[in-house]
C-alpha cells in the first residue's frame, strides 16, 4: 500500500511540473518518459499483485519495499531542486540528471524482478482469487446484500425478539441480547429495530452505542436527537446531565418508545440513564446487547436471549447466500470443499460473511476454493476475537490496491461510529 502510494505522489509531482506554464525546474524528456514508463508498470503490477502468505507475504513486503523507496528518494531529489531554485541555492542540471538516472536504474532492477515473478506465476491475483465477470456476470442471481444476509441463521431468534418487543405487556420490559463478541447481537437488534411492524408499533425509537468507555450526557443526547425532530446537538449543548435527563423523562412519557442500548459493558451505565426511563403502562421497551451475562442476570434476573454460534447447517446456508445468493445453488463439485470452508469458520457469522464475500469476487473452481480453505486453516484454532481479525486481514490482502488506503482510514474513527 505504501509502495502504490508513493508511486501515485511521484507521477502527480512530475505531471505539476510538466503542466506548469513556468515549471521552477526543467526535467530531460528522456528521463520523464522513462520514470514514467517505470511507474505505470509497477503501478499496474501492485493492482494486481496478492501478497498471499508465508514466504510469498515476507518477498511481497521485500519488493512493495524496494518500490516505494525507489519512489520517495526520486520525488524527494526533484522536491528538493525545487526548493533550492526557490531559495536561490545552486544544483546543477547535471547533478540532478545523474540523481534521476541512478534512481531510473534502480527502479529498472526492480521492473526487471517484478516481471520474473510475473513468469513464475508467483502471488498474481488472476492465477488464484480471478474476478471472472463474464463468469457471473449473466447469472441473474446475485449475492445477498448485507441486510439480507445478516438475517440467515437468525431467523428464530429474530422471531423472538419481535415477539418480546410486541407483547402484550404492558410495562418496561428489558429485552437483554447476550453473545460473545462478532456473533451478531448488534445485527439482530438492528433487524429488529429497523423492521417496519417495530416503526409502526413504538412511537419514539432510539439507538445508543455504550461501549466500555460510555459518556451518560452522550447517551442521553442521542436519546434526544431521536426522540425530538426540534432538538439538535447546538441546542443541548449548554444542558447539563440533570436537565437532559429531565428532557428525556420529558420526551418519553406518556409515550411507547424503543431504545437500544448496544455493547453494554457494566450495569453502572444502565442504573445511571435507567431512572430517566418512564414506566407509563404504555409497553415501552429497552432493548440492550452484551457479552456478559452477569450484567443481564442482575438486571432482569435470568439470562435473556443468548446467541450461540451457528451450526455446520446453518453456517453452510450462510456462506452459500452469502456467495450465489437465494436463486442459485453452489455446484456439486464445491460442495465437500464449501462446507469445510464454513465448519472452518466456527459458526461465527462474521467470519463467514466476510469469507463469502471474498469467494463471490473469485473465480467459483476447486482450486481457488481450497487456497481459500489453506489459508483458513492457520487461524481456525486462534480466540475468536482474533480469528475475525485475522479472516479480515485474509480479505483484506485481496482488496484492489487503491481501496486498502481508504479501509485502513476508516481505522481513524472510534468503535461504532457513524
Amino acid at each position: 500500500m505504501a509502495a502504490y502510494a508513493a508511486l501515485l505522489c511521484l507521477k502527480y509531482v512530475i505531471e505539476q511540473i510538466q503542466l506548469h506554464p513556468r515549471p521552477p525546474i526543467s526535467l530531460h524528456q528522456n528521463q520523464v518518459d522513462s520514470l514514467t514508463d517505470n511507474l505505470n508498470f509497477l503501478q499496474d503490477f501492485l493492482e494486481v499483485y496478492s501478497c498471499g502468505d508465508g514466504s510469498s507475504r515476507e518477498a511481497a513486503d521485500v519488493l512493495e519495499s524496494r518500490i516505494a523507496d525507489a519512489a520517495h528518494a526520486a520525488e524527494d531529489i526533484i522536491e528538493t531542486r525545487i526548493v533550492d531554485q526557490i531559495h536561490g541555492e545552486k544544483m546543477s542540471s547535471d547533478e540532478l540528471y545523474q540523481y534521476l538516472e541512478k534512481l531510473i536504474q534502480e527502479m529498472g532492477f526492480i521492473k526487471k524482478d517484478v516481471m520474473e515473478i510475473k513468469e513464475k506465476k508467483i502471488g498474481i491475483i488472476e492465477d488464484r482469487l480471478h474476478i471472472n465477470s463474464s463468469t457471473r456476470g449473466g447469472s441473474s442471481s446475485s449475492p445477498l446484500t448485507t441486510k439480507q444476509i445478516a438475517v440467515v441463521g437468525l431467523d428464530d431468534q429474530l422471531i423472538e425478539v419481535m415477539d418480546k418487543l410486541t407483547g402484550q405487556q404492558s410495562n418496561l420490559c428489558i429485552i437483554p441480547i447476550v453473545g460473545m463478541g462478532v456473533i451478531g447481537k448488534t445485527t439482530l437488534a438492528r433487524n429488529a429495530y429497523t423492521n417496519p411492524l417495530i416503526k409502526e408499533q413504538f412511537d419514539i425509537r432510539a439507538w445508543v452505542t455504550i461501549s466500555q468507555t460510555y459518556n451518560v450526557r452522550e447517551i442521553l443526547v442521542e436519546i434526544l436527537l431521536c426522540a425530538s425532530k426540534d432538538e439538535s446537538r447546538e441546542s443541548l449543548s449548554g444542558k447539563s446531565e440533570g436537565e437532559l435527563g429531565e428532557r428525556v423523562h420529558k420526551s418519553l412519557y406518556g409515550r411507547r418508545y424503543l431504545i437500544v442500548m448496544d455493547d453494554i459493558w457494566s450495569v453502572e451505565v444502565w442504573d445511571k440513564v435507567q431512572i430517566f426511563f418512564p414506566d407509563n403502562g404504555q409497553g415501552s421497551r429497552v432493548m440492550i446487547t452484551t457479552r456478559l451475562s452477569n450484567i443481564v442476570l442482575q438486571l432482569i434476573g435470568s439470562h435473556g436471549l443468548v446467541m450461540n454460534i451457528l451450526d455446520d447447517d446453518k453456517s453452510w446456508d450462510l456462506l452459500c447466500g452469502s456467495i450465489f445468493g437465494k436463486e442459485e445453488d453452489c455446484p456439486v463439485e464445491l460442495e465437500e470443499i464449501g462446507k469445510k470452508i464454513a465448519k472452518s469458520c466456527k459458526g461465527l457469522p462474521l467470519s463467514i460473511v466476510v469469507i463469502g464475500g471474498l469467494l463471490a469476487k473469485s473465480n467459483p473452481t476447486r482450486e481457488n476454493w481450497e487456497y481459500i480453505s489453506e489459508n483458513l486453516n492457520s487461524i481456525v484454532n486462534l480466540e475468536d476475537n482474533e480469528r475475525c481479525l485475522k479472516v479480515l486481514l485474509l480479505s483484506y490482502h485481496h482488496l484492489p490496491v487503491h481501496l486498502k488506503p481508504c479501509f485502513l482510514y476508516m481505522g481513524v474513527f472510534p468503535g461504532s461510529f457513524s
